[in-house]
């Protein structure tokens, strides 16, 4: 189990807040979003750390332009649309954010090296005397050989005539 201590220090980072400067809103309501990168600022996210007179932690934010932000954080979503599809856009900007953060070196997270299938290893082929003999291909039999066997009853009376 997890223990949160919701007295530790919260972490900042101004490098992290200044970054949405010049991106595209990763909220993006629709009717709402002005799609401007020129308004687009770091929106905090409401999680564990949020409290009183507190934001969350500085990493969790979205880029969002003035009006999602707004939109987001003033409750003009009450009444317009439900709490399940502003969930559902919080955590595709959540995505989108990270992804941004990490395609320009904002957020540093090891990643696996692409390997082509055809660069996969493969093991060499035995000799051909060590492998095993592949037994010859008969024909298929036809259905006149196979074994008769009881004959099926169906209960479909569709096809009889009526009495």
């Amino acid at each position: 189990m997890i223990e949160t201590n919701f007295r530790r220090e919260p972490i900042r980072s101004r490098k992290l807040l200044d970054s949405a400067r010049g991106q595209p809103c990763t909220l993006e309501f629709a009717g709402i979003c002005s799609h401007d990168s020129e308004t687009t600022v770091s929106a905090h996210i409401h999680d564990e750390t949020f409290g009183m007179a507190r934001k969350a932690d500085d990493f969790a934010t979205v880029h969002a332009c003035d009006r999602c932000h707004m939109f987001m954080d003033q409750g003009g979503w009450i009444g317009k649309i439900s709490q399940t599809v502003l969930l559902r856009h919080i955590q595709r900007a959540i995505f989108r954010t990270m992804r941004n953060r990490i395609e320009r070196g904002l957020v540093i997270i090891p990643l696996d090296p692409e390997r082509l299938a055809h660069d996969k290893p493969v093991s060499p082929r035995k000799p051909k005397e060590q492998r095993r003999a592949v037994g010859k291909s008969r024909p298929m039999e036809s259905r006149s050989e196979w074994p008769e066997g009881r004959k099926f009853v169906s209960r479909n009376n569709l096809r009889k005539e009526p009495t």
